[in-house]
């Protein structure tokens, strides 16, 4: 019987530490019954040292890396004192690793003197754990008894549960009667863990091997992605972004709180902000983060006087990406603010990143504007590389400077991403007399009638965009001299 005894709560404390370097990461934490009726005999020894033999051997085989605690009742004050002795439960050995040769000190020296205060011992066990600590939180309580104080262990657990703290209680009951193994079996299942009878080989081994198979969780080697960051908390406290590098942030984000960066820009550059989550979200209501399955984030785009350009949130959604385009008009910092409107953010499922390139008109890193002022010179020739759309930018300007008499045509080649716009060719003088005004068909180009300059100047070639276009696309530009026809008539 003692040699089943040592084997069963060897085979318990396994389920739990098998493998730590392969298996989930576990803080364990052995609740030992040494109240009075530990004292009973069995096997020509008595309970408590079959016990003691039995944690001992298994201590041996947990690896110094693990979290290991031990938590005592009944051991101190005698049955004769039933108040205090209900009182009686003690943390005896925080948690820690390499906490094993200091447990089986403790446990060598026990002596089962009184009451079985379970619940409160449960109680008491919320804050023995490191709620910081990110792990799976275990304990083993090993009686020979129930309740004996007047306690709800139930009540206490379900009341542990609300208020955050999720831990998993695996009962080990000795020579126990019926009354005593089916509380001992509620409370395992209140928690999620199981109920091992100490009492039959073959029984023991059948719960064993149903038990080690439903406990050994894999942990497979996660890949965190991104390097980690933390931003300021306001405008003015904004940290600086590295362009093409994924980020995350170094801490959870609770609801509607948010990590400030910043980038600089110049004109025509345009800047590609991508968020994407993997599978995990975070609760942070409780004591400590919880993790589930509805990740969730935001990232917002503003301006150097913090005005909210663009916003995109992730609710809930795994394994999902949003972006955000925009194109400066000028030079100025923009502020980067990543945390979500809906829910907590976890900093572990959730990456940032930002691009930039150069978007500028006439194939150069300058763009037209939008006014005479700030108007870019134009030669004929064939131009690939123009851009409106982003950012507000709907309107190109270009100068052209021509002797009286000069002919020109314009051409607009939209690209396909234009197909819900239109755009407008005028073109005007210095007093801003327009001489043509020619509109496309939406997602069409257009190729104007020769236009005849009587006047040597500067004149102004006006490109409108209208219509629907929610980011910066491309736009072919044609200026060609042709030789004025006889029919041709000046302007």
């Amino acid at each position: 019987m003692k040699s089943n005894i040592y084997l069963f709560i060897l085979c318990v404390i396994f389920m739990c530490t098998l493998s730590f370097s392969t298996f989930a990461k576990t803080d364990i934490e052995f609740i030992v019954d040494v109240s009075g009726s530990m004292k009973k005999i069995s096997e020509n020894e008595t309970q408590i040292d079959s016990a003691k033999k039995a944690l001992l051997k298994t201590l041996e085989s947990i690896p110094q890396n693990t979290h290991l605690a031990l938590r005592l009742y009944g051991h101190r004050i005698e049955q004769t004192n039933k108040a205090e002795s209900c009182k009686d439960t003690e943390l005896s050995v925080p948690f820690a690793q390499k906490n094993q040769t200091l447990i089986s000190q403790k446990i060598q020296n026990l002596t089962p003197k009184g009451y079985t205060p379970i619940a409160l011992s449960l109680e008491k066990s919320r804050l023995d754990f490191d709620a910081s600590r990110e792990a799976d939180k275990v304990i083993i309580l090993l009686s020979d008894g129930e309740e004996t104080c007047g306690g709800d262990p139930i009540a206490v657990l379900e009341e542990l549960k609300k208020q955050g703290f999720e831990v998993i209680v695996h009962t080990v009951g000795f020579n126990v009667d019926a009354k005593t193994r089916q509380q001992l079996m509620d409370i395992s299942k209140t928690t999620g863990g199981a109920y091992f009878d100490a009492k039959g080989a073959s029984a023991l081994l059948a719960a064993l091997e149903k038990a080690t198979q439903a406990s050994l969780v894999i942990d497979k080697e996660k890949t965190t992605y991104g390097t980690e960051i933390r931003g300021g908390d306001s405008y003015e406290a904004a940290v600086s972004l590295e362009k093409n590098t994924e980020y995350r942030l170094d801490h959870h984000q609770r609801k509607n709180e948010f990590d400030y960066f910043y980038i600089d820009l110049k004109p025509t550059q345009e800047i590609t902000l991508t968020l994407k989550t993997l599978e995990k979200g975070v609760s942070l209501k409780r004591l400590e983060p919880q993790t589930n399955d509805n990740p969730y984030a935001g990232i917002q785009l503003h301006d150097s006087k913090r005005n909210n350009l663009k916003k995109k949130e992730i609710i809930g959604q795994p394994h999902h990406t949003e972006i955000i385009v925009y194109r400066s008009l000028d030079e100025q910092r923009y502020y980067i603010l990543v945390g979500s409107s809906y829910a907590a953010l976890n900093k572990d499922h959730v990456t940032f990143s930002i691009g930039t390139s150069v978007k500028g008109d006439l194939n150069q890193d300058k763009d037209a504007g939008d006014s005479i002022k700030t108007a870019l010179p134009i030669k004929p020739g064939r131009y690939e590389t123009n851009y409106l759309g982003g950012g507000g930018d709907t309107v190109d300007i270009f100068a052209l400077n021509v002797q009286a008499g000069d002919q020109y045509y314009v051409g607009i080649i939209p690209n396909d991403e234009f197909k819900d716009a239109y755009f407008s060719i005028i073109v005007f003088d210095e007093f801003k007399q327009q001489l043509i005004n020619n509109n496309t068909k939406y997602g069409e180009g257009l190729k104007t009638a020769p236009v005849t300059f009587k006047e040597t100047g500067t004149y102004y070639l006006k490109i409108v965009l209208g219509g629907q276009i929610r980011k910066t696309s491309s736009y072919t530009l044609v200026l060609k001299k042709v030789v004025p026809q006889q029919n041709d008539k000046p302007l």
